[in-house]
């Protein structure tokens, strides 16, 4: 694991580089996909106005893979990798999920923890800063801005986002602050306690900024002996019903839900001790489990292929990034794979 759950302070203390924009990708059939849009694992801060669009020469067709995904990147001989300030983002894209490439001339920047997701000709890149990085594909232009969720005093962490039937972003999260400790585990001397993984939808108009939470919980899940931290939450649509994966240090739980805003059940675990940091998606009668984990002392990203939500086994999983396969050291850590289908 890369160690990921974030504690509040350093979230407000993270500051986050502007990446360099990217141009306009080649238009790509769009497949059949469930009604949602799935993304993968930021902390909402004050308001504030968004940077005015920059422009920059275009090169075209650039971002034409199929999928997209975001994570961080640490090289451990260069710097504490601990220190989620340390991290720095990276979009890689693949057309078939398993063979995946950095975009080219990316410029990676400041933050740990990310996920994307297209809207559009947008991309939406959220991080453990409290920001949200903008990609506009169509005009090479980039923006940041603060995000903000209404009704949400005390921060949360581990953001994914998925895209509604009205075309909202739905940020779905882990709902907690614990005072010099781990949001994803109890307060110290505490051993058991509840975790929540919530929901708040985009306010329209804010372009992805600002948020009202949902009332109660999405998932409830019950700290003690069985586990000793939950986070990470990642939600995707199945065909039949909502998906939500909860990682558990290096394990993961599956959680279910007829609704996107409804209550979720846990189902199963799906995998003990094989990575976490999951993110999810279903393709072709298909699942896709993206999870990092630690190998030959590196954390890689590893994805399984399965065709039922029942647990996994060590063969069921594949490297699929690493450090040096994907363009950066040997002794670079991958980690908190975010992902998504790069349609408009």
């Amino acid at each position: 694991m890369k160690n990921k759950f974030l504690f509040i302070a350093l979230i407000f203390l993270t500051a986050c580089s502007t990446p360099a924009p990217l141009p306009a990708p080649t238009p790509q059939p769009k497949p059949t996909l469930p009604p949602p849009t799935q993304a993968a694992p930021a902390t909402a801060a004050p308001t504030a106005k968004a940077a005015s669009p920059t422009t920059a020469p275009t090169i075209q067709s650039v971002v034409t893979g199929k999928y997209l995904m975001a994570f961080h990147a640490c090289d451990e001989t260069k710097t504490n990798c601990r220190d989620p300030r340390n991290h720095e983002v990276y979009l890689a894209q693949s057309d078939d999920g398993a063979a995946w490439k950095m975009i080219p001339n990316w410029k990676p920047f400041k933050g740990s923890v990310p996920d994307v997701i297209r809207r559009g000709n947008t991309l939406y890149i959220y991080t453990a800063s409290s920001e949200v990085v903008k990609y506009r594909l169509d005009m090479g232009a980039m923006e940041t801005a603060r995000i903000k969720v209404n009704g949400l005093p005390t921060g949360f962490a581990d953001p994914s986002l998925i895209i509604d039937s009205e075309g909202r972003l739905v940020l779905f999260m882990l709902n907690g602050f614990v005072p010099n400790g781990d949001p994803a585990s109890c307060p110290p001397n505490q051993t058991t306690c509840e975790k929540y993984m919530d929901a708040a939808v985009e306010v329209k108009g804010s372009d992805g900024t600002e948020f009202n939470l949902e009332s109660g919980h999405r998932a409830t899940v019950t700290l003690g002996s069985e586990f000793r931290s939950a986070s990470d939450p990642d939600v995707f649509f199945d065909g039949k019903q909502y998906v939500m994966y909860v990682s558990h240090g290096p394990s993961v739980t599956v959680w279910t839900s007829n609704t996107l805003l409804g209550t979720y059940a846990r189902l199963t675990n799906l995998s003990t001790n094989l990575g976490g940091v999951p993110a999810g998606y279903f393709v072709s009668n298909q699942y896709w489990t993206y999870v990092h984990a630690n190998e030959n002392g590196r954390a890689v990203i590893r994805r399984a292929t399965h065709a039922a939500l029942s647990p996994l086994t060590a063969a069921n999983f594949v490297t699929v990034i690493t450090g040096a396969g994907i363009g950066l050291t040997p002794t670079t850590k991958v980690e908190s794979p975010g992902f998504a289908v790069n349609v408009p």
